[in-house]
């Protein structure tokens, strides 16, 4: 870990390539002198087949066109960091789990940095840890050294920055708020991780969209339904956030039984790690702002009194390019590289 007082400033760091692998997209992009210049950036669907191997070709194949387009010359080193939809088992970038990359035990890391050489010294990142850090250089985050930024998509990730450092944890997969148990009974729900009753099978974007179609086609009214044109498989929770705006009552239910639980877990996350800043993000959040003032009131009645009163909640604001930003910027200051 670096810390914020030993950093050099962003516009003398190194000319570096910042990678977003996730389980529908491909990105990059490079930074130098602490912009990111969206001029370079490519991006293209990450399709079929998605074997490492596969995608190690392609991702050399990609990093070496991107090295052109920033005008590098060949003996020049330029570091990357790849931000990797996945849980970390080290710092060597090996992926533990990956489900939508359907990656599990897979020593990616080393294996992209033998393909990439010693020219193009590697970072492998959990991809809400970059975005985090993307945050906390250029976006929501600056002018604090202690944030936990959160993100609600398809799934819940965290990151989260202490004292002005980058916590990974003993095994870089710190910042799994998306696995915090909000139920552990038999009924528990089942997460895509393989355990249950993790707050993400609950208010994870995909969950909540299959569980609000699943409802909808089986019979329940709800304007939400209207407001998709009568088709439950057309619903989404912005339909269902627009209902519960109006006081449709299932909508108000439903925001009403989910927003404690992510509540709960924000609020111990905020007990234990006492942030400066919580930064939200993440679709499921920007496009259900009903059910975002309901997390938020939720957060503060879990959270200790003591830690709140000074607590700055903002929204994310670098939307997809956080995670191009943090990777490249992590890698160019040297943190976690493979090799």
């Amino acid at each position: 870990m670096i810390e914020r007082g030993a950093r050099v400033e962003l516009d003398a760091l190194p000319l570096a390539i910042g990678v977003d692998l996730g389980g529908s997209n491909l990105r990059l992009a490079v930074i130098r002198g602490g912009a990111l210049e969206l001029a370079t950036a490519h991006k293209e669907a990450v399709g079929e087949p998605r074997d490492p191997g596969t995608l190690i070709d392609r991702l050399v194949r990609l990093i070496d066109e991107a090295r052109v387009r920033a005008g590098a010359a060949p003996d020049d080193v330029v570091p990357v960091g790849i931000g990797i939809a996945a849980m970390l088992r080290d710092r060597r970038g090996t992926v533990a789990n990956s489900p939508h990359l359907r990656w599990r035990d897979v020593r990616f890391g080393e294996a992209l940095a033998t393909a990439l050489g010693p020219r193009r010294p590697l970072g492998v990142y959990n991809d809400v840890n970059a975005i985090t850090w993307g945050e906390l250089e250029l976006g929501a985050g600056a002018g604090v050294d202690d944030i936990l930024a959160v993100y609600v998509g398809t799934g819940i990730g965290a990151g989260v920055v202490s004292g002005g450092a980058l916590v990974e944890g003993a095994t870089n997969a710190a910042g799994e708020i998306g696995h915090t148990k909000v139920r552990w009974d038999e009924h528990a729900a089942v997460c895509a991780c393989g355990g249950r009753g993790c707050v993400e099978a609950y208010v994870g974007g995909s969950y909540v969209q299959a569980r609000v179609r699943r409802e909808l086609a089986a019979g329940t009214r709800s304007l939400a339904l209207e407001l998709a044109g009568g088709e439950p498989s057309a619903v989404t929770p912005g339909h269902v956030d627009q209902a519960a705006a109006a006081g449709d009552g299932w909508a108000l239910d439903l925001w009403s039984e989910l927003a404690p639980l992510l509540g709960v877990s924000l609020g111990n996350a905020i007990a234990v790690l006492n942030p400066a800043r919580l930064i939200l993000g993440g679709g499921m959040l920007s496009r259900t702002p009903i059910l975002r003032e309901q997390v938020i009131a939720a957060t503060m009645i879990a959270a200790p009194a003591a830690l709140t009163e000074t607590l700055d909640v903002r929204d994310a604001v670098l939307g997809d390019d956080a995670g191009l930003a943090g990777a490249a910027l992590l890698a160019a200051r040297g943190v976690s590289i493979v090799s």
